[in-house]
């Protein structure tokens, strides 16, 4: 993909003065109807694509917005790189005259901190998420402002969002894609489930900032995926406390974007470390809109149904049609869901059962599902050489 960006590091102003100069660039006192974030971590090189499609942006007659980029703690050259874009950002070839590019720093690391720090800065009524991965349409802006418009009501609603891969990967990984947040429900509007934890992914999602306000916790209790804790769940806990209020959460699929995914995310470990995180959210998740009661039924449902599934993949390891790498997939998800409610009560109670160690578990069942179905053929063999 070819960027039509030239990053100009000579004499750039510092973010803090850029921000302030950038913001200026809109009337005072009028409402801003739509903020583009950008959450990052280390994602320098990533950023320029983000940008770039967003400069390609077009039916933005009468659309106000901004674009924010959140560092969420980067150590790499990402500030750097955004004092390098806002020193042109006024120049005629970009078209963004009409649009601040701002930029704030949260030093706590996690989606969750920088999403709530977006929030917080925001000056949109709506506030617009994409990753540094994602890569919108050229009319995902005006199709987001314009659902808006028409479902002033709604708390969230989601993108339509399709795969783009670094490169083709086998086939059998391809039913792996929902747990990479690719979702293309077809051209209905309806309404998620948030009961049945069906929700869009943060990954292209639209919320109302006032709404999130006055719902959503700033302490979620789920940081997102950080260093060598994988436990995700912390857009679908944001969107958990708005439907607890009342909120309806929808999906746009007028709104399409493309989730950029690198090959090294589906390598065998990788994908191991998404399955474990993502089935270790589950109790959770499940305990935002339920009674103290509840939840203790809730997680021992949690615990129950998950090593249910767990012992149902590993019994019939050799009858299933997908790989071995699905099945070990399938594997880590069931076990993390079985002990989320360990995390549900404690984080620390979890790391007693790291994705390391539950990998080994995992391995260790593998192995002792192997002997059992092997040796009666090994006895047989011996008997008849005897």
């Amino acid at each position: 993909m070819v960027l039509n960006l030239s990053l100009r590091s000579s004499g750039a102003p510092s973010a803090e003065v850029a921000m302030s100069q950038a913001a200026a660039r809109l009337p005072a006192g009028e409402p801003v109807d739509l903020t583009v974030v950008i959450p990052t971590f280390n994602g320098s090189d990533r950023l320029l694509y983000v940008i770039d499609h967003l400069r390609q942006q077009q039916n933005l007659a009468g659309i106000r917005w901004e674009i924010l980029i959140v560092d969420n703690n980067s150590s790499d050259a990402t500030k750097a790189t955004v004092e390098a874009l806002q020193a042109g950002w006024t120049q005629a070839e970009w078209g963004f005259s009409n649009v601040p590019l701002r930029y704030c720093f949260e030093p706590r690391q996690g989606l969750a901190f920088a999403r709530q720090r977006a929030i917080e800065a925001a000056q949109g009524c709506w506030v617009g998420f994409l990753d540094d991965d994602n890569w919108p349409d050229s009319d995902w802006v005006f199709q987001a402002y314009r659902f808006s418009q028409s479902h002033p009501n709604v708390a969230a609603f989601g993108s339509c969002i399709r795969v783009q891969y670094d490169s083709t990967p086998p086939q059998e990984l391809r039913q792996l894609e929902a747990f990479l947040a690719i979702r293309d429900y077809g051209e209905t509007t309806d309404p998620f489930k948030p009961d049945s934890l069906q929700l869009p992914p943060g990954a292209g999602l639209v919320v109302n900032r006032q709404q999130w306000l006055n719902h959503v916790p700033a302490q979620l209790g789920f940081t997102g995926r950080v260093g060598q804790q994988m436990v995700s769940g912390e857009d679908y806990a944001a969107l958990l406390y708005l439907h607890r209020a009342g909120g309806t959460i929808a999906y746009n699929p007028a709104m399409k974007i493309r989730h950029w995914i690198p090959a090294k995310r589906l390598e065998a470990d990788a994908l191991m470390r998404l399955a474990y995180g993502i089935g270790m959210a589950t109790c959770k998740l499940r305990w935002i809109n339920a009674n103290p009661l509840q939840r203790i039924t809730l997680a021992l449902k949690t615990a129950v149904g998950g090593l249910k599934r767990f012992a149902k993949q590993l019994n019939g390891w050799d009858e299933t049609n997908v790989s071995e790498t699905v099945s070990r997939f399938h594997l880590a998800f069931h076990l993390g869901s079985a002990v989320s409610p360990l995390f549900a009560i404690s984080p620390g109670l979890a790391a007693l059962l790291s994705q390391p160690r539950a990998q080994g578990l995992i391995e260790g069942f593998l192995s002792l599902r192997q002997w059992f179905v092997t040796s009666p053929a090994e006895t047989s063999d011996i008997q008849a050489t005897l």
